[in-house]
């Protein structure tokens, strides 16, 4: 049989979901889902978010005595979050993989590149490059704002050959989608060797699976490699402690692709990022989230 989880799920609103998923997050070795409420328009046209309506953050604990004080640990420390909806339910593991599929249609990021789930038959237009997903147990469905913001700018920015360093790759959308936009080798981290299980099996399905490296860790100072590239789809506070380590990875002149955060959030992001030798190049929108994209000044 199975192991037996607990699906915990906080029904949070869209202002606080960035902070109540760091929380969740690093309490839950099972994964972390963030589905936001959405009617799908069809298997094929896509979906339509209702904004301003609570966004449902799913964590996976397991039923033993950790999981009873990860939950415990979980409930206290959403206390400081009154608006919060804290739920839990039982789940065997066999059934978390398929249960999400029905929230996920294709994503049209209105650019070149158009996310279709695996499990989706989809025509592109002549001009998409086609990105097919499996998420899994990993962050990045191409659904949430943070992550069409960075497919937006990389659409952009991204440059023939150049190198690129995916920080937080989760799913790997990010990876493939340099390597579609004509990139270099890219070189994909992720906290959890779980989402890098997931990313390899994504980038194996899209066939690019010989020019992405993948690897759990974290980035350090030290890393020992500099790119052209740098994109950072995670959060204020982990992508602001990283800017000394972003000094080091992004060539002179390259470009770094900072997401994850609320647009309140964009001038802590920005002044951490100055401090340390990158000027602000552009600055997005959708909904309340944002993405910062800077360039490393010349030494």
């Amino acid at each position: 049989m199975s192991t037996l989880w607990y699906e915990i799920t906080a029904s949070t609103p869209p202002g606080q979901v960035e902070a109540v998923s760091e929380i969740m997050r690093n309490a839950s070795p099972g994964g972390l889902s963030v589905e936001e409420p959405m009617d799908l328009i069809g298997m094929d046209e896509g979906f339509h978010v209702r904004e301003g309506e609570p966004v449902l953050i799913r964590a996976y604990l397991p039923v033993s005595e950790l999981g009873a004080v990860l939950t415990d640990d979980l409930r206290t420390r959403l206390q400081d979050f009154p608006g919060v909806e804290l739920t839990a339910k039982p789940l065997f593991e066999q059934d978390w993989s398929v249960s999400w599929r029905e929230f996920f249609g294709v994503v049209d990021t209105g650019g070149r590149l158009v996310i279709v789930p695996s499990w989706i038959e989809h025509e592109p237009r002549p001009d998409q490059l086609v990105i097919r997903l499996d998420p899994g147990q990993a962050f990045g469905t191409g659904h949430h704002e943070s992550t069409r913001l960075c497919m937006a700018s990389m659409e952009t920015l991204v440059e023939p050959g150049m190198t690129v360093l995916d920080v937080g790759t989760g799913s790997g959308v990010l990876a493939i989608a340099a390597v579609l936009l004509g990139s270099g080798p890219v070189t994909g981290i992720d906290i959890d060797p779980i989402a890098v299980d997931v990313a390899v099996e994504n980038t194996e399905v899209n066939g690019v699976a010989d020019r992405i490296t993948l690897r759990p860790g974290v980035l350090e100072p030290g890393h020992g490699a500099r790119y052209g590239m740098v994109v950072s789809n995670i959060n204020r506070d982990a992508n602001a402690a990283l800017a000394p380590a972003f000094a080091e990875v992004t060539e002179p002149g390259g470009v770094l692709i900072l997401s994850g955060f609320l647009a309140e959030h964009a001038a802590t992001v920005t002044a951490a990022m100055t401090a340390y030798g990158f000027r602000l190049r552009e600055k997005r929108h959708e909904r309340d989230w944002c993405m910062l994209a800077f360039i490393r000044k010349a030494e």
